[in-house]
């Protein structure tokens, strides 16, 4: 009598909640995905950048003709490099904002007589009173920045002349000075004047800073701009300290330079362009917003501030809109999601509430994908569709939620593999301090699943659309330093010349005749492999006798790539469970795979209950 055969299918998706006789999803699984209901290997990653100084906090990329010019910032860091089309990166440079003292300028033209009378900056005077023309213009020059530096006014400042050109100096770095007016009364002798600009602070360190980056494009030009926000926010979103904002062009190598937040205001929250604003927002629900198409300029005619909300505005994305209400935006408090779209006028811009009693784990969980935005709360997975509602999970969700380590969740990032229809949320599990795991939503098949990370985890990234692949930083530095891999790449670990295989599992749902009623074992005595498949490939059979059973693996069943003997195409073995399982594992360099049908060929054992 023939033996029955089974097709060792599951449902598409890992499920790590409830029990595993409970359902018939997959029950484990490692580096694996799901395309057209079935399993088959997540792709391979190699580094393309060895050599960060410091953990990434913040990760992003820009594409420029054949180039990708990536920026990363860290605790007092803000490194840059390129990309090639080969994947051949460049070397690395620092932009990190240092402090600049604004200057501006006092240049004595003609005369051989009279008097410097007075000079003013802002309309403040920082000379104690006239200086007189003595022996040559250079010279006089010379006594004037003396006198300058001589004298205290609010604000401070010193003078150095060089020649007939006195440079003025604020005592204070940061760009609150920049565009005060220099100017100068004389008598007989003319003089020029250029007004203070070039001021800029320093990145304040902390080993708590986040980093959220924007590019604005100029509507005039073809220049692009990278604005750079960063705040202590790493040890919890609710920070409400700090927040900076710098800008420079995407393509340079210079450090960037402050953009100075009006009089009242904070950006302990981020920033987000709207194109042509740039918005910020942060602590006690404050939004505001720079002049049009000028995102230095935050305070000047067609700006604005408004208080949206009580609580902290967390998060900012740019959100679709029709004519006449663009720009908009999307915006996560600490407890509500809020809608800002364009009304012109002297509001300029309106803000209404979506949901309340929301929530959001990290400034960096957000992902926009075709318009739809997912992200994390505190305790469920939520989205936005034109309405806030929860992304129903029966698999994973108490998996995810109850071993985060809560003390460190505002690490979690997020990034989409559109190629796939996934969206990743890599976090740190158990008593992990960076993000050594990650659970998958994958839109497309309307599943969950999960997977440890590579032993390096990872701190920060993003999906990159020049290589559609994503980008992404080492929590663990090598000897080296900070490596950037990029994902989705063959099959291996790639570290130079170095080879490393990438282990990939699943194991299917229990096989039970328990559940028509039958007690008896299940005796499994052959399976046809049916994968697309390079490299060899194990199978063991594992299950238990009942529910609260130990479970019980066999020995590990080899198939290679192709098989050049009758025998090879197929498995034999003889193993018996009451609820059984297979798994399957490839753990070979070069080692890939697709499911197929595959074929068990599976009858009726004994009725042992006990083990």
């Amino acid at each position: 009598m023939p033996v029955p055969t089974v097709i060792l299918k599951s449902t598409p998706g890992i499920k790590r909640d409830g029990t595993k006789f409970d359902g018939d999803f997959y029950t484990d699984g490692q580096w694996v995905r799901f395309q057209r209901g079935l399993p088959r290997k997540i792709g391979g990653y190699r580094s393309i950048n060895k050599y960060l100084s410091q953990i990434s906090r913040g990760f992003t990329s820009f594409t420029q003709q054949s180039l990708q010019y990536c920026h990363s910032g860290g605790t007092s860091s803000l490194e840059r490099f390129t990309i090639d089309s080969s994947k051949n990166s460049s070397i690395i440079s620092s932009r990190v904002p240092v402090a600049v003292y604004a200057t501006g300028t006092v240049t004595l033209l003609t005369g051989a007589g009279g008097s410097i009378n007075s000079v003013t900056v802002n309309g403040v005077t920082v000379t104690s009173g006239s200086v007189a023309y003595t022996t040559s213009l250079a010279v006089t020059a010379t006594a004037l920045a003396a006198n300058i530096t001589a004298f205290t006014s609010s604000p401070d400042y010193t003078a150095v002349a060089v020649g007939t050109t006195v440079t003025i100096t604020a005592t204070t770095a940061s760009a609150s000075v920049n565009g005060f007016v220099v100017a100068v009364t004389l008598t007989t002798l003319t003089a020029s004047t250029t007004n203070m600009t070039g001021g800029s602070a320093a990145l304040v360190s902390s080993v708590y800073n986040k980093w959220m980056f924007q590019y604005m494009y100029s509507s005039s030009t073809t220049d692009n701009s990278i604005i750079a926000h960063v705040a202590p926010n790493g040890q919890c979103v609710c920070n409400d300290t700090g927040g900076q904002i710098f800008i420079g062009d995407v393509l340079t190598t210079a450090p960037l330079t402050e953009i100075l937040l009006p009089s009242g205001a904070n950006a302990t929250g981020g920033i987000v362009s709207l194109h042509p604003y740039l918005f910020y927002y942060g602590t006690a629900g404050i939004v505001g917003w720079s002049v049009p198409g000028s995102p230095t300029d935050l305070s000047g005619s067609g700006s604005g501030i408004a208080r949206v909300w009580g609580q902290k505005i967390v998060k900012g994305m740019p959100l679709r809109a029709g004519s006449g209400s663009a720009p908009a935006g999307l915006f996560w408090a600490y407890d509500a999601v809020i809608r800002a779209t364009f009304s012109g006028g002297t509001t300029v811009f309106q803000f209404d509430v979506i949901a309340t009693d929301t929530s959001i784990m990290s400034e960096d969980c957000v992902v926009d994908y075709d318009g739809v935005f997912f992200w994390a709360g505190v305790d469920r997975f939520l989205m936005f569709n034109g309405v806030v509602r929860d992304v129903p999970n029966t698999l994973n969700q108490n998996w995810f939620f109850n071993n985060l380590n809560e003390s460190q969740r505002s690490k979690v990032f997020a990034f989409k593999m559109p190629y796939y229809g996934e969206i990743w949320w890599c976090y740190p599990r158990d008593d992990a301090t960076e993000c050594t795991h990650a659970v998958i939503y994958n839109v497309r098949e309307q599943t969950w699943y999960d997977t440890a990370l590579p032993t390096s985890g990872r701190s920060a990234g993003g999906f990159n659309n020049a290589f559609a692949s994503p980008l992404l930083v080492d929590a663990v530095p090598a000897t080296s330093g900070y490596r950037v891999w990029i994902h989705e790449q063959g099959t291996d670990e790639i570290d130079g010349t170095t080879s490393a295989p990438v282990q990939s599992y699943f194991e299917t749902a229990d096989l039970s005749s328990l559940v028509q009623g039958n007690d008896a074992r299940l005796r499994i005595t052959t399976i046809e492999p049916d994968f697309i498949q390079s490299g060899p490939m194990s199978v063991q059979v594992t299950g238990r006798a009942n529910a609260r059973a130990p479970e019980v693996l066999s020995q590990q069943w080899i198939f290679e790539e192709t098989a050049t003997q009758p025998y090879e195409q197929i498995v034999m073995m003889k193993e018996m469970r009451r609820e059984l399982r297979v798994r399957f594992e490839s753990n070979a360099v070069g080692g890939n795979y697709q499911m197929g049908q595959i074929i068990g060929h599976i009858d009726s054992g004994d009725r042992t209950v006990l083990e």
